[in-house]
């Protein structure tokens, strides 16, 4: 079992085995879900609106209906090029 000690502000840093094992890196994100003995922590893995950056040219107040649509072309494209790059 890993530990880490709470700091005065509630934080505590994961263990860089963790972090290496669960490719968590500045910036990851992490949940924290109750349990009946104690407290769960895991990573939090991108949803579709995280990749909404990556669309080429975002337009002004896209509704989510919008943006998923075009995030999944975006994706869809990209994981096709990376298929076909081997």
């Amino acid at each position: 079992m890993k530990t880490s000690q709470l700091t005065v502000k509630g934080q505590v840093t994961v263990p860089k085995e963790l972090r290496e094992r669960f490719n968590l890196e500045p910036g990851s994100r992490v949940a924290f879900e109750e349990e009946a003995d104690g407290i769960k922590v895991r990573p939090v893995r991108k949803t579709i609106l995280d990749w909404a950056g990556s669309l080429r040219s975002p337009e002004p107040a896209l509704s989510q209906a919008e943006i998923r649509r075009r995030v999944k072309q975006e994706v869809a494209k990209r994981v096709g090029q990376e298929l076909a790059h081997g």
